[in-house]
């Protein structure tokens, strides 16, 4: 029997996939500015215990209803739980704790370090990289670096500790990615990702009880907005963008959809000046495209036919179809 390709995409699914992917990205970007409004009124424990509970309970009741409940052995179900620690618990903390200390802006630059990341890091696993990738990465650095110069800047709101905190965040979710890219080619992704997120979290819900709060920051209550604000992040920046990255990388291919991650870090800067009315200085906007450069270099498909996969088409989800969680 000869074996017959799959029919090429109509123009109609390749927009809808390209809408999907474009949403996705939105929803990443605007995802640090409203986290960014919330933690002005919630501590970051609350904040993150409503969206993992939410995001959680959402994600496994699609997996379970798409997949069943998963068959593994206790070996996996270790894995998993061990991975989805670095993944939610330690990156959660480590994220949420650069926002408070950062400007929106500059915090949404971890969704661009994370495809530099996983290059060198993957080197300690026996992966390799190109030229061109190589290239990104030390591109992206120069930028990191620079803006950690500026953080000495009179007047500069970024704080090297700010910085450090965003760069922790960015390492555990790399290793995260190169960690569960096996794990999910083995029990499927949205399994891995709900059940890894799951049970992840475990250890930093048991962390934030002692922290919850039932009240604003400054004793009222919480407004509606707040609330909104965790739903949306939630919902939206996890499981909206989930699926419609999913749908878009099964359309389109994995290489021609990584390309598009570069865009939110764009959208948080720009919504952070909108919204939050963020006014950051022209070197820090300059240190910023430097970085998003890098990250666009090491993340082009390769012009050849893709022998070697662009690092962020399995960036933060584990497969060529699945996304990053925020």
């Amino acid at each position: 029997m000869t074996a017959h390709s799959p029919p090429a995409p109509s123009e109609r699914q390749v927009r809808l996939a390209l809408a999907g992917v474009l949403l996705t990205v939105f929803l990443w970007g605007a995802n640090v500015v409203a986290l960014k409004a919330v933690l002005g009124v919630l501590n970051a424990e609350t904040t993150n215990t409503v969206r993992v509970l939410t995001a959680g309970t959402v994600l496994v009741t699609l997996a379970v209803r798409a997949h069943g409940w998963p068959r593994w052995d206790a070996r996996t179900w270790l894995t998993v739980a061990g991975v989805g620690l670095l993944g939610n618990t330690l990156f959660q903390a480590f994220f949420l704790t650069g926002i408070e200390l950062n400007p929106a802006g500059v915090a949404g630059l971890v969704n661009g370090l994370v495809p530099v990341l996983v290059l060198p890091l993957g080197l300690l696993l026996g992966q390799s990289f190109t030229r061109r990738q190589g290239a990104g990465v030390a591109v992206a650095f120069a930028g990191l670096l620079g803006l950690l110069a500026l953080t000495r800047v009179p007047g500069v709101s970024v704080t090297p500790t700010g910085l450090l905190w965003l760069l922790a965040a960015g390492v555990v979710w790399a290793l995260y990615t190169l960690f569960n890219r096996p794990l999910s080619a083995r029990v499927g992704t949205l399994p891995f990702v709900a059940f890894s997120l799951a049970l992840g979290s475990v250890p930093y819900l048991l962390y934030a009880l002692p922290h919850l709060q039932f009240a604003g920051l400054k004793g009222t209550g919480v407004p509606a907005a707040a609330w909104l604000g965790i739903a949306f992040s939630a919902l939206g920046a996890n499981v909206v963008a989930y699926l419609a990255w999913a749908g878009g990388a099964q359309v389109l291919g994995a290489a021609r959809t990584s390309v598009w991650q570069a865009l939110a870090p764009v959208i948080a800067l720009t919504l952070s000046a909108a919204l939050l009315h963020e006014r950051l200085p022209a070197s820090v906007w300059g240190m910023a495209a430097v970085i998003l450069i890098g990250a666009t270099l090491a993340n082009w498909p390769e012009s050849d036919g893709g022998r070697k996969p662009p690092v962020g088409s399995r960036i933060r989800g584990g497969d060529e179809k699945s996304p990053p969680l925020q």
